[in-house]
């Protein structure tokens, strides 16, 4: 019976849509920690050349500036957690869902006018 699906094709759809969400959230994970990482290297780069502003309205814009893009990020980072969960939950229900498809009617394909 395995055989049927593999020659029509029908698993390898459902595959192909896991993997590209697994990768994506991998992505998104990968993007937060080198930004993060790299947004501290920066800043600790051009930290003098701040410091050196004599403007002290331009320093304190700049200063804030920086700091609320790091308090964004720490707090799209938070919500990281979530994100996962929900692919998850999203990856098992189609396959359970997928596979319930497969099998009830001979496909997924209840029949029609068709």
């Amino acid at each position: 019976m395995e055989e049927i699906y593999r020659k029509s094709g029908m698993i390898q759809a459902q595959i192909g849509a896991i993997i590209m969400l697994i990768v994506g959230v991998g992505v998104a994970a990968l993007v937060l920690i080198f930004v993060g990482t790299l947004g501290g290297s920066t800043y600790n780069l051009v930290e003098a050349d701040i410091d050196a502003i004599t403007n002290d309205t331009i320093k304190n814009y700049t200063k804030d500036g920086i700091i609320s893009a790091f308090k964004a990020l720490k707090t799209t980072g938070s919500y990281l957690p979530i994100i996962v969960l929900a692919v998850v939950i999203f990856i098992v229900l189609g396959l359970i869902l997928g596979m319930t498809g497969m099998t009830a009617g001979g496909g997924g394909y209840g029949g029609g006018a068709l």
